[in-house]
């Protein structure tokens, strides 16, 4: 037996036969042609062929859904000039076929992205490169499916995995993935939670053997190759228990979230479209933690307007009723392109000009979105949020912006919310420390654990070299949440919208911490709602003030499995 660990991306255990997927390119011979039209043609037919694919397949993974929404990205890049414009203006000026012509630009493109020391763009590389892929197989006359060697229900293995090749496997025939490439918030941990399929990424694999019987944890992202008996039997029962666990949670996903001596912790979900919001009523969750606006900014070929934008958030708050929506104001920067937003290129990008500092710097942008979000609160109960706050500084350059669109408005005569609620994500530790000074000024502290624990922990957790070493259980971690919650106890509430908002083994030490809202993945509202009915806010409140004591994560850990 072999064990590794990977990044585990999607809860569950798989065990099943080995099988190997190879994503690539198809060899391509470089001719030079005469008859440019013809090219062009054959180019124009396998974008049209590849956009019905594309729309085919969104329409089978449902409106809304995370897996959904990535494949419209790939429909707005088949439209874009800057991409398939280029691959028709290559064929024109070069005279090179239509193959040719595809290969080099999908390369070209893919390749700058994918050198840019950024997550974000790092996975549009992977984006360019599957629809790439996917037009030249169609010009090429290969067929598009990629799956006709798979016969037996399988775990899939693969140095990484297109998403239009997750998107496309047969049903049933995946019992979990495994891919070498990889975060916990790539494209294949999407598709991966999304299907409901294990997976672990990040994993360095030996060479295997097709059909070799490989077994692996999605949540400790350990994976086996050629498993003992005795680990198969262990994850076995894993497997048994996550299924009446799973099952439990969804009969009373409904209902509220109460610890067993009464105390109410609000569960919402974490959204990035206006889409995502039926799927989280339908989850049960008590209203939105988390709306990552940027989505609405990124996947598109021009700048959203004031109007686009305020049909988006009204749908939203709609939704919900009588339940907070959150909303995140836009948070990219650094190396994350947007249409409409020139940024300089910056050695360090997660320290640069992003989040708050970005829309403060881009006045107009930031005066269109909180209009659209004022107009949009009489639709529903509103509260906004800005990211990257460092003090209170930025603290109060928001809430200037604020009172400007609620005057803006107001003198254009259109009708706006007047009671929604203001807040700041806690997300470098200097907001933390001087969280006492902030809260008078604010309604809520949000907490995004994953870029706490980065900047606290000086390790990026996209890096499969270090990932490990970003662990949200790290007492430094736990000492800046007590901070911000201590220093809130008589003034706003706190919520937590990271990664650790969704892990069951965290739930107790924030609750202990005094965290009143979490706000997670769509699919973890049922089984963060159960664990947290299966603790006492007593029990919580030792259990946090023994964690603080610690030295490190580990030892947190062992003081969670003892307890």
């Amino acid at each position: 037996m072999i064990e590794r660990t990977g990044i585990g991306a999607s809860p569950g255990v798989a065990i099943g036969p080995a099988y190997l997927h190879v994503s690539q390119m198809p060899d391509i011979t470089r001719r030079r042609v005469e008859d440019h039209t013809a090219e062009v043609e054959r180019l124009l037919r396998a974008v049209a062929s590849v956009g019905t694919r594309l729309s085919d397949l969104a329409a089978t993974h449902g409106e809304g859904s995370d897996e959904a929404e990535v494949i419209g990205a790939h429909l707005l890049l088949l439209e874009d000039p800057e991409f398939t414009g280029e691959i028709r203006d290559r064929i024109e000026s070069e005279s090179v076929c239509a193959e040719a012509a595809v290969s080099e630009v999908t390369e070209e493109s893919a390749g700058m992205l994918e050198s840019l020391d950024d997550e974000y763009l790092a996975a549009r590389g992977a984006d360019v490169r599957d629809v790439g892929t996917q037009i030249l197989r169609s010009v090429l006359g290969l067929p598009l499916e990629t799956w006709d060697a798979l016969e037996v229900p399988s775990v899939l293995v693969s140095q990484d995995f297109f998403p239009s090749e997750t998107a496309t496997i047969p049903p049933g025939m995946a019992l979990g993935l495994c891919t070498e490439e990889g975060s916990a918030t790539s494209h294949i941990a999407v598709f991966a939670r999304g299907m409901g399929l294990p997976a672990v990424v990040g994993v360095d694999l030996p060479a295997t053997e097709p059909g070799t019987l490989i077994a692996l944890d999605g949540e400790t992202g350990q994976v086996y190759v050629d498993p003992t008996e005795s680990v198969i039997r262990t994850l076995r029962d894993r497997q048994e228990e996550q299924r009446r666990a799973r099952a439990s949670a969804a009969d009373r996903s409904r209902q509220p979230a109460l610890t067993r001596d009464g105390t109410r912790i609000e569960v919402a979900a974490n959204i990035g479209s206006d889409t995502d919001a039926s799927r989280a009523v339908e989850a049960g969750a008590e209203g939105v933690g988390l709306f990552r606006t940027e989505f609405l900014f990124l996947d598109r070929t021009r700048p959203i307007s004031e109007e686009e934008q305020y049909e988006a958030y009204r749908t939203v708050l709609g939704a919900f009723g009588d339940h907070l929506v959150v909303v995140r104001t836009l948070d990219v920067g650094g190396d994350k392109q947007v249409p409409g937003i020139e940024i300089g290129e910056e050695l360090n990008p997660f320290l640069g000009l992003r989040g708050i500092r970005l829309t403060l710097a881009r006045p107009q942008m930031m005066r269109d979105q909180l209009r659209a979000l004022l107009r949009a609160g009489t639709e529903g109960r509103l509260a906004i949020m800005a990211p990257m706050v460092s003090g209170i500084a930025d603290l109060m350059a928001f809430r200037s912006a604020l009172a400007e669109a609620e005057q803006s408005l107001a003198a254009d005569g259109l009708p706006f919310a007047a009671d929604y609620q203001v807040g700041i994500m806690i997300e470098i530790p200097s907001a933390a420390l001087v969280a006492s000074r902030l809260a008078p000024h604010v309604d809520f502290f949000s907490i995004g654990t994953n870029d706490l624990t980065q900047y606290t922990l000086a390790v990026d957790r996209t890096n499969r070299e270090v990932a490990d070493r970003a662990d949200h259980l790290d007492p430094a971690v736990l000492r800046l949440i007590g901070e911000t919650t201590s220093a809130a106890e008589a003034g706003p509430w706190v919520g937590v919208c990271g990664e650790m908002a969704g892990d069951p083994v965290a739930t107790p030490i924030l609750i202990g911490l005094g965290v009143k809202e979490l706000s997670v993945a769509i699919p973890s509202v049922p089984t963060i709602k159960e664990r947290v009915r299966s603790l006492s806010l007593e029990e919580c409140r030792d259990l946090a003030a023994r964690c603080l004591q610690a030295a490190d994560g580990a030892e947190v850990r062992g003081i969670l499995e003892g307890a």
